[in-house]
Parts: C-alpha cells; sequence; structure tokens
C-alpha cells in the first residue's frame, strides 16, 4: 500500500497535465483547494482558552482546564474551526490520497507559527500505529510537519515517539472514553534520550485534545520540555454546562454557554464527497 501511495505520488504532476485538479469543496478547475474556498475559511482567533484552545467570549482559562488542564501540553493550538472547506480539505488527503493537499493545508500553519514566534527545537507529527500507517501508506501529520519544517527549517523530529497500541477511532467517542482510549497508546523511541527541549506537536484535527496528551506524555517521559501542539483544524467538542452546584457564578455559566454556542456555529456541514 505504501508502495503504491509513493507511486501516486510520483505521478501526480502528469496526472494533473491530463486530469487538471479539481476543488475538493467546489469542484472548480485548476487547484485542491481553489482560492475562493480558502477565502471560507473559519479562523477560530484568538479568544480562546489559553490552555486546550476552544474558543471563549474572552480570551482566559475555561472551566474544564481549571479541573482538568491538558497535561503535559501548555497549549493546544487550532488554526480554522473543522467545517466546510477546510474539513473537506483534511477528509480528502487523509481518506482521499489527495496529498497535494498537505502543502496548502501546511501554509496555514506556517502561517500561525510565524505571527507567533516561539523557539521550538523540533517538530514532532504525531504518528499512527503500523497497521494503520500500512493501510494508508502516509501519515498526513508528517506531511504537514515535513511541509513546515522545510518553510521554517525547524528540524522535524519522527524519531522521538511511537504509536504502540492500536487505538479505536476517537469520532465516536465521547471525552471521558477519548481519554480512556489513548491512554498509554505512545512512547519513547527506544533509545531517545531528550535535556529539555521546547517541541511543537503536529496533528490535522484536535477535538478533546485527548491524543495531543496522550503523545505530549511521550515526549516527557523522554525529557522534553515545554510541550505546545498546534493543529490545522479544531472540532466541536459537546461541553456540559455544569449544573449550580458546581460552583459557578451567573457570569461564568453564561461564558461557558457562549463558547459552547460559538463552537456549535461552527459544526462541520455534510461532506461534499
Amino acid at each position: 500500500m505504501r508502495f503504491l501511495s509513493a507511486l501516486g505520488a510520483r505521478l501526480r504532476p502528469v496526472l494533473d497535465v491530463v486530469f487538471p485538479p479539481r476543488c475538493v469543496y467546489c469542484g472548480r478547475l485548476g487547484s485542491w483547494l481553489c482560492d475562493a474556498c480558502q477565502h471560507e475559511t473559519q479562523p477560530v482567533g484568538d479568544s480562546i482558552c489559553i490552555r486546550c484552545g476552544n474558543p471563549l467570549t474572552l480570551r482566559g482559562l475555561c472551566q474544564h482546564c481549571r479541573q482538568d488542564p491538558p497535561e503535559p501540553l501548555r497549549g493546544i493550538r487550532g488554526v480554522f474551526f473543522y467545517n466546510g472547506p477546510i474539513a473537506q480539505g483534511i477528509r480528502s488527503l487523509k481518506y482521499h490520497n489527495v496529498r497535494p493537499l498537505a502543502p496548502i493545508l501546511a501554509r496555514y500553519l506556517v502561517g500561525y507559527i510565524q505571527e507567533r514566534p516561539l523557539a521550538f527545537a523540533g517538530l514532532v507529527p504525531v504518528p499512527l500505529h503500523p497497521e494503520k500507517l500500512a493501510a494508508r501508506g502516509f501519515n498526513q501529520s508528517e506531511l504537514l510537519a515535513a511541509e513546515v519544517s522545510k518553510k521554517l527549517t525547524i528540524p522535524l523530529r519522527s524519531d522521538l515517539v511511537q504509536r504502540i497500541r492500536y487505538t479505536r477511532p476517537q469520532a465516536q467517542l465521547n471525552r471521558h472514553q477519548r481519554l480512556q482510549n489513548v491512554a498509554d497508546a505512545f512512547a519513547p523511541v527506544d533509545g531517545v534520550r531528550l535535556h529539555g527541549e521546547t517541541l511543537l506537536l503536529i496533528d490535522d484535527v484536535a477535538t478533546t485534545g485527548a491524543t495531543l496528551r496522550a503523545c505530549g506524555r511521550a515526549l516527557r517521559q523522554a525529557g522534553a520540555g515545554d510541550i505546545w501542539a498546534l493543529t490545522v483544524a479544531r472540532a466541536h467538542v459537546n461541553t456540559v454546562l455544569p449544573v449550580d452546584s458546581a460552583g459557578l457564578t451567573a457570569a461564568e455559566a453564561f461564558l461557558l454557554w457562549d463558547s459552547h454556542r460559538k463552537q456549535s456555529t461552527f459544526d462541520p456541514p455534510p461532506s461534499h464527497i
């Protein structure tokens, strides 16, 4: 499968001449994600929880992170909401092998990092389990991280952490199930020894951040220092509003409700494919 994927990537320039690319969202000829559709994207913005990166009415610390911060990660950030053209672009890259989308999507990660400079010793793509990697033929997170590494000359560190346990797809699981599903799913690569380096995890989509946290724990075991995470998109996560006995003030309850409303506004529409 990986051989076929590599062969397809080599033949892509020829195929693009014979069969010009069409936008994966609107079908317009000329690009895998056309300029018009890219302009429809919805940035998450800066009104977020400073730890988990979920949208808030005002920048601050959300109720979830007051009780359960995403340790060992310093913070999780997503460039866009997971909807419309961005969601379709990620799905097409991931499930339909449209690998030319990787540099298009990675450009947004590059821009995000450039606007918020922080010195990273390495970019760490979230690894796939070997069985899933063999079936898919590539790791979309590694494709994205490789593009960012090339543009920003930050070392690509695919050699630090490995996925040692096959896990169920996260999409249909709730927050608690996601955390359990990926617990101990990652481990440092044998022989890896870090010395407090600041690292940036790269992935395509984050929802609860459970996978990123689990991967971060393996990096911390290897000796990493500050660990941040950046994804192309942030998917909607269902928020359960606490009851009055949780001790929230009326203002805090409103802010939590409004953050849930803000996320729900950007739920992904049905796929165009």
